[in-house]
């Protein structure tokens, strides 16, 4: 996801990835609050959290950035691959900024969990 993102332009707080959690710029890189990236990224289907990041300039119920986590991908088996895939989604859906955009992607969101069902991590 970190290779995406630095291709992208989207600047991740820590520089890379170096445990499961990345902490992005929304507002430096896509002019987009957090509150707006978490809500467009929730309608496609893909949830995130707003977040503070260092030296923000925005109200905490504002933010400047998302935290995204890798936990629970990992716990349903995704791979390398569909983290890409996840990772070029979420770039779509932000630099599109419309809710069209991130509809679109939900049906693809859809299929992909359809594949990694949450319910194989409890067996």
């Amino acid at each position: 996801m970190a290779r995406v993102f630095d291709e992208e332009g989207i600047r991740m707080v820590s520089g890379g990835s170096d445990n499961h959690l990345l902490l992005l710029d929304t507002l430096s890189s896509l002019n987009m609050t957090g509150k707006e990236a978490e809500r467009l990224l929730d309608a496609a289907g893909i949830t995130v959290n707003k977040n503070t990041i260092p030296f923000d300039t925005q109200k905490p119920f504002i933010t400047s950035g998302i935290r995204l986590g890798s936990a629970a991908m990992t716990s349903r088996g995704l791979g390398e691959k569909e983290f890409e895939q996840i990772a070029r989604w979420i770039v779509q859906v932000l630099k599109a900024g419309d809710d069209a955009t991130a509809e679109a992607v939900r049906e693809e969101v859809r299929k992909l969990t359809a594949k990694y069902p949450a319910e194989a991590v409890l067996d």
